[in-house]
């Protein structure tokens, strides 16, 4: 995937001063479009930041609310979907000696000026989504759950006899 880089996500670190910082964030529709997203198809979430600085790192704590549009996996029309996470993003400015690479640790060389969260943002938001996006109980599209419902009727009178594990039932007896 290409890095996107988003100005609106760019956190001038240069010097900043040792301590808590705090910024807020909103992350609208443009921001799923530039990484070219096809499951967000739309998004009104808020970010708050809470950036404490030391010399020789940066703890980021970022807390999501906020809804993405995304598409019913049960009936295929548009639904919302809440988003609540919490992520946490360590930031050292050098690199010991034998550390591996970790997704919550980015290194930045002492002489970066600016963290670049868009892609931290990105990841975080694609996690919280739900694993079934479904609506509730009753708002799905009537006619779409009609036709699954009968497809899955149509499908269990047809295979009742033709089970895979027929055969097996056979060896035990």
């Amino acid at each position: 995937m290409n890095k996107v880089s988003n100005k609106e996500y760019i956190i001038p670190i240069k010097g900043m001063s040792v301590g808590r910082h705090h910024f807020d964030f909103p992350v609208g529709n443009e921001f799923f479009e530039e990484y070219g997203n096809s499951q967000i198809l739309g998004a009104s979430l808020n970010v708050k930041l809470e950036l404490e600085k030391s010399s020789t790192l940066i703890e980021v704590r970022a807390d999501i609310e906020g809804s993405v549009t995304v598409e019913c996996d049960r009936c295929l029309e548009m639904m919302e979907a809440k988003i609540e996470t919490e992520a946490t993003l360590l930031v050292k400015f050098v690199k010991t000696a034998g550390e591996e690479d970790d997704d919550e640790v980015m290194t930045l060389e002492p002489s970066e000026s600016e963290l670049d969260l868009s892609q931290f943002l990105y990841d975080y938001i694609c996690l919280a989504l739900p694993i079934q996006k479904v609506h509730e109980q009753g708002k799905c599209n009537s006619e779409m759950v009609t036709k699954i419902n009968s497809l899955n009727t149509k499908a269990l009178d047809g295979d009742q006899t033709k089970s895979p594990f027929d055969k097996l039932k056979d060896l035990l007896n």
